[in-house]
């Protein structure tokens, strides 16, 4: 148990420490250990985690095929692609004045065929088919059920036509009617009065109108309610104010996470 678990902890534990309070400590060696020599490390063992990886995938698909599982036809596509893939890239250099290495992106070369008319059409596909899944995933997020569910729905609306050409046509005006019906479904909603809902309408649309013909109906004017400027607004302020907030969350979860590991407390790394 020495050996197999608290050797592993101990090696995990000084390298962390290490890497996590070189970035504060300014002494040449240590930051030359994280700068340099951990990266390296990390590259080396990424480098077999991938061929393990590999060998894994091939190794069940193979079982899969020869065990005629459900779905083994797809799984021969699976392997021939790897097989194929690993001819075009380690075995077959193709024209004898291209250097290896230099082979996997030179012209006329099998392995950039095979990016170029497999991969790349392939890999276009497949986001193609992507845009029906986003489609699909939007509608049922975008049902009005709640007033987070509303807020998410209006800013999709902005932000799609504020980034389409057609959103430049739409004037400002427009918007402010459309703006006006949706308080007005407000107003209905809190009051339940029709004369206090029908008031409101009709003094708003008459503000609107005389604002609009005083003002001789630019389609930019006012900005507030220019579909551009306000998905612009959206982009750049609540969006990027949400997503310094999600990235600081994904911080702290590493933070979090990497004391586990350096501390001892998680062990999932030698298999407990």
């Amino acid at each position: 148990m020495f050996w197999k678990r608290t050797i592993p902890i101990a090696i995990v534990g000084l390298v962390g420490f290490l890497t996590l309070f070189g970035w504060f400590i300014d002494q040449p060696n240590i930051k030359a250990f994280v700068e340099d020599d951990a990266t390296q490390w990390y590259d080396i063992l990424a480098s077999f985690a991938i061929f393990l990886g590999a060998l894994n995938l091939l190794k069940m698909q193979s079982q899969k095929i020869l065990k005629k599982q459900k779905g083994w036809q797809y799984s021969i596509f699976a392997v021939g692609g790897f097989v194929f893939s690993i001819l075009a890239g380690f075995v077959i250099k193709g024209n004898d004045a291209i250097q290896w290495g230099a082979h996997v992106t030179g012209k006329g070369t099998l392995f950039k065929w095979m990016f170029e008319f497999m991969f790349t059409p392939l890999a276009a596909t497949m986001f193609a088919l992507l845009a029906f899944f986003v489609a699909s995933a939007s509608y049922r997020a975008f049902r009005i059920r709640n007033f987070e569910a509303t807020l998410l729905l209006v800013a999709g609306i902005i932000i799609m036509l504020g980034r389409v050409p057609i959103g430049l046509r739409i004037s400002s005006w427009f918007v402010m009617y459309i703006t006006l019906l949706g308080f007005s479904i407000v107003v209905n909603t809190y009051f339940k009065n029709k004369q206090i809902t029908l008031a409101f309408v009709g003094g708003g649309i008459l503000l609107i109108t005389i604002a609009g013909y005083l003002m001789g109906w630019p389609i930019d004017e006012p900005g507030l309610f220019y579909l551009p400027v306000l998905q612009d607004w959206i982009y750049n302020i609540p969006n990027v104010a949400g997503t310094r907030a999600i990235m600081i969350g994904i911080g702290l979860g590493i933070f979090a996470t990497s004391m586990r590991y350096i501390l001892g407390i998680e062990k999932s790394y030698i298999g407990e």
